[in-house]
């Protein structure tokens, strides 16, 4: 168990450090299907630093806070996925595509902060998030 615990941890090192070495493609098309392909690699990358900090605060919780993190997370991304899609303005427009992706990175940036927040928790502060540490 051990052995997995340390494997997990070099590989979210090296991914936590090639997702925060990646820098976000500016949007400048110059044409729409680029804005579009533009927007899908800033989401990808901060989709990818939302999964190490996920990772890293899964390593560090309890069998029970495993199980809490897991669903609530589960449950965000339906969220997340649902919610940009329905405040995405152009729809049938060629931004459409742009316009979700773009809210899905601010919105996972977001997250991103909370779960980095609750791994800086201290033992006992009741303004955290709950997840039982072993």
């Amino acid at each position: 168990m051990r052995r997995l615990i340390a494997a997990a941890g070099a590989l979210l090192v090296l991914t936590t450090q090639s997702a925060h070495a990646q820098k976000r493609p500016e949007l400048n098309g110059p044409t729409q299907s680029e804005i579009n392909d533009q927007a899908g690699q800033r989401f990808d990358i901060a989709d990818k630093q939302l999964n190490a900090a996920y990772a890293k605060l899964m390593a560090t919780t309890s069998p029970e806070g495993r199980e809490r993190l897991r669903a609530a997370q589960r449950a965000w991304v339906a969220f997340r996925d649902l919610d940009c899609e329905a405040r995405a303005g152009s729809r049938g427009g060629s931004f459409h595509p742009a316009a979700v992706l773009l809210c899905r990175e601010a919105v996972t940036d977001e997250r991103t902060r909370t779960l980095k927040d609750e791994l800086a928790c201290e033992e006992g502060d009741l303004g955290c998030g709950g997840i039982s540490k072993p």
